[in-house]
C-alpha cells in the first residue's frame, strides 16, 4: 500500500476508514487537495494550510518526527510534511527522519506512530538541541500556519520575509537555497524524488534565511559570491540582459522569470541597487558643478535612448561621461529586465556646457595661433574637454572659464 491518496487521488476511503476506526470526513481532512488551476496555479500545486504549494515541498513520503512531541501528544503533525519544517520550535530540537537505532529512514506506513519496526521507541530518544537562529525558518512556517503565535514581531521588522505569506515565504527561501544546492520546487515530481535528508535541508534553509537578515547587506555578499565576472560598463547596445545572464546565470534568470509578482520586487530592487553601486564605484567622483542634489527633481532618470538623442552621441560615448562621473548612471527594473537609466539634469547640464563651450576656432579669433593653441593644450595650459562624448568629434572644446583664465595669465585681452 502507498500513500498516494494524500494528494487527492480519486480513491475510495471507506475501507481505510473502517480499518482505522475513523470517519471518511476525518480522513478527507488529511488529503492535500489540488489548487484551483483557474487561478493560475500549477497542476502540481496542492493546498497546504490555505497556501498553494508545489508537491515537491510537501513530503509525506519522507516523514519526520519530534520525539518530544510524540511523548507529549502521541501523534504526528501535518506541519512536518513541509520540507522547510526541519526543527520543532516548541522543543527547540531537530526533527528526526531516521531511526537512531537501526539508522533506517522512518517509514510513512508503519505499525506504530512512535515505535520503529526495529523496536526502538522514539519517544525515549535524546534530541539534538538547536540554537534559535536555526529554528527561524520552521518557527515562521508554524506562525504562518497559526500553529503558534508570533512572540517576537518587533525583532523581525527589518527582515523582508516577514511581509510575505506562507507560499511566498517558502518560494523566497527555496529560491536562495536553490542557489546553494539544487532542490526541487517547480518540477512537480513526487516529493520522494528529493534525495536530501532533513539535516541537509535544515542546513540549506538556515543558510538561506540568514541572507535576508540585515537586508540587503547579506544579499549583496551573496551576489558577490554568485558573480562570475563583472558586467561590462559599456555595453555597445546599452542592454544588460546578455551580460547579466552570463555573470549570474540561474540567479538572474530565476529572479526575473520564476518569481512573478510585486511581492518579490524587494529582491529585484536590491539586485539593481547592487549593480548601481558597482557602476558608481567604477566611475570617477562627480564634478563639483554637478546638478545632482538631494532634491527630488534631481533624482529624475531617463533612458539611454532619450539621453543619446539629447546629446546626439553613441552608447560608447555616453558611457565615457558615466566613467568620468559627469553623468550619474543607475540600473532600474524595467518591464521585464534591468535597464540602464541616467540622471536627467546631468544630461541637461552636459548639453548646456557644450552649448557654452569654445572651439579652437573661437580661441583663434581672439588672436591665438592654432599651433599655440595645440601646444598649450598639450602642455595643460588650457584645460579642455577633448572628448568625443560631447559632440561626436575629436575636436577639443574649451570651457569659457578656462579660456578666460588662460588669456588673462598670458596677457591677452579677454
Amino acid at each position: 500500500m502507498d500513500v498516494s491518496f494524500v494528494f487527492g487521488k480519486s480513491r475510495s476511503l471507506e475501507r481505510f476508514a473502517d480499518l482505522t476506526d475513523n470517519s471518511v470526513s476525518d480522513l478527507q481532512i488529511l488529503i492535500y487537495t489540488p489548487s484551483n488551476f483557474s487561478q493560475g496555479k500549477s497542476e502540481h500545486d496542492y493546498d497546504f494550510y490555505g497556501a498553494s504549494l508545489n508537491r515537491s515541498i510537501i513530503r509525506p513520503h519522507h516523514p519526520k518526527i519530534c520525539p518530544k512531541c510524540l511523548a507529549d501528544i502521541g501523534y504526528c503533525l501535518r506541519l512536518w510534511d513541509c520540507s522547510l519544517v526541519t526543527a520543532c520550535p516548541t522543543h527547540e530540537c531537530l526533527l528526526l527522519d531516521q531511526c537512531p537505532k537501526c539508522c533506517r529512514q522512518i517509514r510513512a506506513i508503519r505499525k506504530s506512530v512512535s515505535v520503529c519496526d526495529c523496536g526502538a521507541d522514539w519517544r525515549e530518544t535524546d534530541t539534538t538541541r538547536v540554537a534559535e537562529p536555526e529554528i527561524a525558518v520552521s518557527r515562521r512556517v508554524y506562525e504562518l500556519c497559526e500553529a503558534i503565535s508570533n512572540e517576537k514581531p518587533d525583532e523581525q521588522l527589518h527582515n523582508p520575509l516577514n511581509a510575505l505569506n506562507l507560499r511566498d515565504f517558502i518560494v523566497a527561501i527555496t529560491f536562495v537555497a536553490g542557489l546553494d544546492r539544487e532542490i526541487s520546487w517547480a518540477t512537480g515530481r513526487p516529493s520522494k524524488s528529493i534525495k536530501l535528508s532533513n539535516k541537509e535541508l535544515h542546513e540549506l534553509h538556515t543558510r538561506a534565511y540568514v541572507i535576508f537578515d540585515e537586508w540587503p547587506l547579506n544579499f549583496f555578499e551573496l551576489l558577490k559570491r554568485q558573480s562570475r565576472s563583472h558586467v561590462r560598463l559599456r555595453p555597445y547596445d546599452g542592454k544588460l540582459d546578455t551580460a547579466l545572464n552570463k555573470e549570474f546565470g540561474c540567479l538572474y534568470r530565476s529572479l526575473y522569470l520564476d518569481l512573478p509578482g510585486t511581492q518579490f520586487d524587494f529582491l529585484r530592487n536590491a539586485f539593481t541597487q547592487f549593480l548601481t553601486l558597482r557602476i558608481s564605484s567604477l566611475s570617477l567622483p562627480a564634478p563639483g558643478t554637478s546638478s545632482r542634489s538631494s532634491s527630488s527633481e534631481s533624482q529624475k532618470y531617463i533612458s539611454l535612448v532619450a539621453a543619446r538623442r539629447t546629446l546626439k552621441i553613441t552608447n560608447a560615448a555616453l558611457f565615457e561621461l558615466v566613467t568620468e562621473g559627469e553623468i550619474h548612471c543607475v540600473i532600474i527594473n524595467g518591464r521585464r529586465n534591468p535597464e540602464f537609466a541616467v540622471n536627467k539634469l546631468d544630461v541637461e547640464r552636459v548639453v548646456s556646457e557644450l552649448d557654452e563651450s569654445i572651439t579652437p576656432r573661437d580661441v583663434a579669433r581672439l588672436g591665438v595661433a592654432y599651433e599655440d593653441i595645440r601646444a598649450m593644450t598639450n602642455q595643460g595650459q588650457i584645460k579642455h574637454q577633448a572628448r568625443r562624448s560631447s559632440d561626436g568629434f575629436h575636436t577639443p572644446r574649451f570651457p569659457p572659464a578656462a579660456v578666460k583664465d588662460f588669456l588673462t595669465t598670458s596677457g591677452r585681452k579677454t
